[in-house]
């Protein structure tokens, strides 16, 4: 906020001044906000399905590139979203509620297994091999 008000060459107490006294630049405020958290929400979910690069460093020296999965992540956003998802699914197929638990539970878990062998392969390519000296 500060740098759009730096930029509209407004001072930052101006703004919330407006804030707190024009309805309307208030709800052009809450519009703009909602908005920022729906790209941060889009960005979150690229990076829980697709991941994000990590680079391996080896004595200052990049060595190796991964892509690294938040699980954690991942599962946040879905059970955020995991009420919405089966309402919708209910009255857009005639389900029931606990079938569409279900279905979400088994997406989960294959999302999970799928993830963990992502990282485990990551993680073994990014291991270096054995020198002769090793043995």
């Amino acid at each position: 906020m500060a740098a759009s008000a730096k930029a509209a060459n407004i001072s930052v107490s101006t703004v919330y001044l407006w804030r707190s006294r024009d309805p309307e630049f208030y709800d052009y405020w809450m519009r703009a906000l909602a908005a920022g958290y729906e790209l941060l929400e889009m960005e979150l979910l690229d990076r829980a399905r697709n991941g994000a690069e990590k680079h391996i460093f080896e004595n200052g020296e990049k060595v190796a590139t991964v892509r690294e999965y938040n699980d954690g992540l991942a599962v946040k956003l879905l059970l955020a979203h995991k009420q919405m998802v089966a309402l919708t699914r209910v009255e857009e197929d005639n389900i029931s509620p606990a079938q569409v638990g279900a279905e979400l539970d088994r997406k989960l878990g294959d999302m999970r297994t799928k993830l963990l062998r992502r990282r485990a392969l990551a993680e073994a390519r990014a291991k270096p091999a054995p020198s002769a000296n090793d043995e």
